[in-house]
């Protein structure tokens, strides 16, 4: 295992995991695979070292309102550009699940969002996925603060612009992922299960009959994983299982699941994007489930070799990071999980932070690319577990090098 720079949160109690954070702790700003500043304590008239950004500074083109302050919630990009807003939570404290139920659109012809459909279930932690027909699969999620993961499933119809129902899965989860398979089904993964533990049941829907049959199980159970499709393969990262992160893969190929490559560090609630050239970037997350130690590696995976390698630090240690990664058209990723937008360039395998915008620390923030350079960033809570319905556009400088 790799040394790893962390950054201690301090945590309280805790109901529902996906919906708690600690009070702002010590932080550390690393360069591109160099520490080059340590950072302080809490207090807020200590000075903290960073990197100096080598992009220019971006500069929002808009800042915008969502309908209602949200976190935990889905930003899922349609055929036609626009955004679908789904789910979350919107009161302080990540109450308010009913009130998550109203979706909302965001349309880049106007830069603005506009109301949607309501969901017939509250759901956060669920997950959202783009079919090939171009209508959304919205499943799992907790309903509600102290409630059981639900198994209920609906489809929003864009033409229609509605929310259709659905069969329920056969398991209630949440914390699992859902995959868009190369022929067109979805395979749903591990999660938080009805009792509180994590699952290592799958589950098939089929969108040619709108129905859930059981899929492969995995080698292990696990939840608050990631997901990467690469090809004709999937794999799922880290995750945790029995309170603490797992430094495990799991491969599907030909519809069987074997044990993949293993991460230099255990991680739980972090991102990972495939790469134009077929690696797998892995950032951020925690050494375990109550994040008191934010990661600010990153983890670059080679499936076909089997090879995994350090890759470059981040401007500071994030965590609760889903959906809060994006990859631009030009190939680099946009990482929104801190103060400052980080980017990730494949090409020299480097790390920027962005001096501009600086925004509060949000965690279950999302980064959705609009297309081009521009990327949207909506809601998120804050350390209080306040969340916000602020969002924005910005801008990504062009990279330095060709």
């Amino acid at each position: 295992m790799s040394s790893e720079l962390v950054i201690p949160v301090p945590t309280g109690s805790m109901s529902w995991d996906p919906c708690r954070v600690g009070t702002r702790g010590a932080t550390s700003i690393a360069a591109v695979g160099l520490v080059i500043g340590v950072a302080v304590g809490c207090s807020s008239d200590e000075e903290t070292r960073r990197p100096e950004p080598s992009l220019p500074s971006p500069v929002p083109d808009a800042t915008m309102n969502l309908s209602q302050p949200r976190a935990v919630h889905l930003a899922t990009r349609l055929p036609d550009g626009r955004i679908l807003i789904t789910g979350g939570c919107t009161l302080p404290g990540c109450e308010g699940f009913e009130e998550g139920r109203r979706s909302e659109l965001f349309d880049p012809r106007q830069d603005g969002f506009l109301p949607g459909p309501t969901m017939a279930t509250p759901r956060a932690n669920g997950t959202a996925t783009l079919l090939a027909d171009g209508r959304v699969l919205v499943a799992g999620g907790y309903p509600g603060e102290g409630q059981a993961p639900t198994a209920h499933a609906e489809l929003f119809d864009p033409e229609a612009n509605r929310f259709e129902p659905i069969d329920d899965m056969a398991h209630g989860r949440a914390g699992h992922t859902a995959t868009l398979l190369p022929d067109g089904r979805v395979i749903l993964c591990g999660g938080v299960g009805a009792d509180g533990e994590p699952l290592d049941s799958t589950e098939i829907f089929d969108p040619s009959s709108n129905t859930f049959s059981p899929g492969p199980r995995l080698s292990e159970p696990r939840a608050a994983h990631v997901a990467v499709r690469l090809g004709d393969r999937l794999i799922l990262i880290g995750g945790e299982r029995d309170s603490r992160a797992l430094s495990t893969t799991d491969v599907l190929t030909d519809m069987e699941w074997t044990p993949g490559p293993t991460l230099r560090v255990p991680r739980v609630k972090h991102a990972a994007v495939a790469l134009p050239d077929g690696r797998i970037l892995v950032v951020g997350g925690a050494i375990n489930t109550e994040g008191r130690h934010r990661l600010s590696s990153t983890e670059l995976i080679d499936l076909a070799s089997g090879r995994v390698d350090d890759g470059p630090r981040l401007s500071e240690g994030m965590y609760k990071l889903d959906g809060a990664v994006t990859s631009l058209s030009d190939g680099r990723v946009v990482i929104a999980g801190g103060t400052h937008l980080d980017v990730f360039d494949p090409q020299t395998n480097a790390i920027d932070r962005l001096d501009r915008p600086v925004v509060p620390r949000l965690s279950f923030a999302t980064a959705t690319a609009l297309g081009g350079s521009r990327v949207l960033l909506a809601g998120g809570y804050d350390d209080l577990i306040d969340p916000t319905a602020s969002a924005r556009i910005v801008t990504i400088p062009r990279r330095t090098v060709d």
